[in-house]
């Protein structure tokens, strides 16, 4: 586990409490920051207020109201760069296609191999960071 806090930021939004914790204390002692929300709609006025600013999301594909997908697909609409991804305890193709379509960079299948979404994250915050973008906000006419 490394001390250091330079991993980067990561906007997690879960609704199950204890998922939310135990993946939130897996990238923690991987280093990154955590910034935990059980809904989506709230995480979502978070970022847009910039109360939070992510360099990548992590969202629960399944949640009340908002779902992982919805969420997603406002991201994509307001802040076109910003890496997502989806984790899902159901393996619903359909469900799992409209992510992927919708812009996930991937989505992971609860439960969650640890290693391999830390991975990815890493992967996703050396591509923004060596295109010098941190999730540009673009305009949104609405």
């Amino acid at each position: 586990m490394s001390e250091q806090r330079e991993a980067g930021r990561v906007l997690l939004v879960e609704d199950d409490p204890e998922n939310c914790q135990a993946i939130g204390e897996l990238l923690a002692a991987e280093g990154f920051e955590i910034d935990p929300f059980l809904q989506a709609e709230a995480a979502w006025n978070a970022l847009v207020s910039q109360a939070v600013q992510p360099d990548v999301v992590v969202a629960d594909v399944r949640m009340p109201g908002l779902d992982g997908v919805a969420l997603l697909r406002r991201i994509r609409a307001r802040f076109d760069s910003l890496p997502v991804f989806l984790v899902s305890a159901f393996a619903d193709e359909e469900l799992l296609s409209q992510g992927l379509k919708a812009g996930a960079l991937e989505v992971f299948p609860k439960p969650i191999h640890g290693a391999s979404l830390v991975r990815a994250i890493r992967r996703a915050m050396g591509a923004a960071n060596s295109a010098g973008d941190r999730g540009g906000e673009t305009h949104d006419p609405s």
